[in-house]
């Protein structure tokens, strides 16, 4: 099994995720001698539930301010995590729970129509990015200039 570590960051933007073997990290670090591993993409998309690890390594470095998830209310959550959805850093998208934690919405409770539509929506907004992205770097190559 592998856990969250942390992001790649460059150029202030979210560009990858560390991951490291569980077993490895819950050793001291003076008996370990295994590094994580860094996984570079164009895109991350925090899925993380309530935890939401990857926004809270962010904050860590005091660059997203979370709210965290406040007491359940069915009604209110179901719409606010689908419509909430979507870029919260650059490179970095959050779908389902871990919009309640960003943005500070009540908790779901046993319903989850909305984490179907919270992460279709993020794949679609993720592939738009992605797809503009890929125009952008052919025009750029086309032009002989670079997209950062």
């Amino acid at each position: 099994m592998t856990k969250f570590d942390d992001v790649v960051l460059r150029n202030n933007r979210v560009e990858g995720a560390v991951i490291n073997w569980t077993p490895v990290s819950a050793l001291p670090r003076a008996i370990t001698c295994v590094d994580p591993i860094s996984l570079e993409s164009k895109l991350v998309i925090d899925a993380t539930g309530h935890d939401a690890w990857v926004c809270k390594s962010l904050e860590k470095r005091k660059l997203l301010s979370l709210e965290t998830f406040g007491p359940m209310d069915i009604n209110v959550s179901e719409d606010a995590v689908v419509e909430k959805t979507g870029i919260v850093y650059p490179g970095l998208l959050v779908c389902g729970m871990a919009v309640s934690t960003v943005y500070g919405l009540p908790r779901m409770g046993p319903t989850f129509g909305s984490m179907l539509y919270s992460g279709k929506k993020v794949a679609l907004k993720a592939k738009e990015i992605l797809q503009g992205r890929s125009l952008a770097e052919k025009a750029s190559l086309e032009s002989g200039c670079t997209v950062s």
